[in-house]
């Protein structure tokens, strides 16, 4: 465990299995559509000025196929043989993002680009040593005009559905997270804002460099802190319905809906300098508690635990409040952490069901309450 409350990061597969899972996908609906297209006409995509092809979701990391495998690919189709299917999910603007296929798909659009020549051919083998430039005319039609068959994913899929779905057709390769699939899925300003916060030294020193990137583990406790502030300030407009965005116990929807709303504004909209400024002077303030534990819970074994993530987000979200030196704000800040240490409604909050609508509307009216107390706001 990396931090307590890490599960929520889990894999798609692992959700199916749970109650909430369940509940959440019981009237769930699937959007998916059929097409077909040729490898020019998806190649057209990748390359225009403004791509509605993007192949930078990178859901097999490991599996970086090597010449041998990207000429056997191109073997098969001047042979004719069918390819397996490809899914794609289409994003709000009509992009489509590669969920299955990035590899074959690659290889075929470096070839057709002379990135490589045939190799290790065995039933071609006349092909060996070839660029695309080299083949006749008529096999290379053979090869932009091959008809691949595509699986796309519409709105309104929700994200749990989806990550479900690209866990399924992606068991054979690297089994990611649902975060790992987030930041595929949602590039753009959101994705910009989380890289830099989650690699700002006040943050990995207000976490004691125990949150790992690997996974994007340090991703995922940053967004959760920036969806849930935006979330309270009342900030964040539901991409779906236009309306504030509501919190209602689905964190993959959520967090997936506040990144959607950060991707549609302006990369110069004030909201991201207010977030960085926000979250890097919580962080700095962060340090003053070090000493008490962090954003670490007492242990009555004595025994240091992870950071709590749900101490972590809402915590923070009363550091960004505090305004003075950090001298005149140590006293506030160590009675406020030992008030809401002393809480057992907090405390309960940050361990049992911390996604659930009710915990979470608890631990933001204990933390708004203290603020109040506090005089902050």
């Amino acid at each position: 465990m990396d931090f307590e409350g890490d599960y929520t990061i889990q894999v798609a597969s692992n959700q199916r299995h749970s109650t909430n899972m369940d509940k959440a996908c019981s009237d769930a609906m699937l959007n998916i559509t059929r097409e077909y297209t040729s490898v020019f006409q998806l190649k057209h995509k990748w390359e225009k000025d403004t791509p509605t092809l993007n192949l930078a979701p990178d859901f097999q990391r490991k599996l970086v196929w090597n010449n041998k495998q990207k000429s056997e690919l191109v073997e098969s189709v001047l042979l004719g043989i069918p390819l397996p299917l490809i899914y794609v999910k289409e994003d709000e603007d009509g992009v489509y993002m590669i969920v299955d296929g990035k590899q074959r798909l690659n290889a075929l659009f470096g070839f057709i680009n002379n990135t490589f020549p045939l190799k290790h051919l065995t039933i071609l083998n006349d092909k060996n040593d070839k660029y695309f430039k080299e083949l006749t005319p008529l096999e290379q039609n053979k090869i932009e005009d091959y008809s691949l068959t595509l699986y796309v994913i519409k709105a309104p899929t929700s994200d749990r559905i989806t990550f479900d779905l690209f866990d399924r057709v992606n068991r054979g390769g690297t089994r990611l997270n649902n975060q790992e699939m987030r930041n595929a899925l949602y590039q753009g300003n959101a994705t910009r804002l989380i890289n830099r916060l989650a690699e700002a030294p006040s943050f990995i020193q207000a976490t004691e460099n125990s949150i790992p990137s690997r996974q994007m583990k340090d991703r995922y406790i940053v967004l959760r802190f920036i969806a849930f502030f935006l979330w309270q300030k009342q900030i964040t407009i539901d991409p779906d319905s236009n309306s504030n965005l509501e919190y209602m116990s689905n964190i993959e929807d959520f967090l997936g809906k506040t990144m959607r709303y950060l991707n549609r504004l302006g990369e110069d909209d004030p909201i991201f300098d207010y977030l960085e400024n926000k979250f890097t002077h919580a962080m700095s303030l962060a340090l003053l508690i070090q000493d008490k534990g962090g954003f670490r819970l007492p242990s009555k074994s004595g025994r240091k635990r992870p950071v709590n993530m749900a101490f972590f987000e809402s915590f923070s979200y009363l550091l960004s409040h505090l305004h003075g030196s950090q001298k005149e704000l140590s006293g506030i800040i160590k009675k406020a952490y030992s008030s809401l240490l002393h809480d057992r409604s907090y405390l309960d909050s940050l361990t049992r069901s911390i996604d659930s609508r009710n915990q979470t509307m608890m631990r933001y009216d204990i933390i708004n309450q203290t603020i109040n107390d506090l005089n902050l706001c």
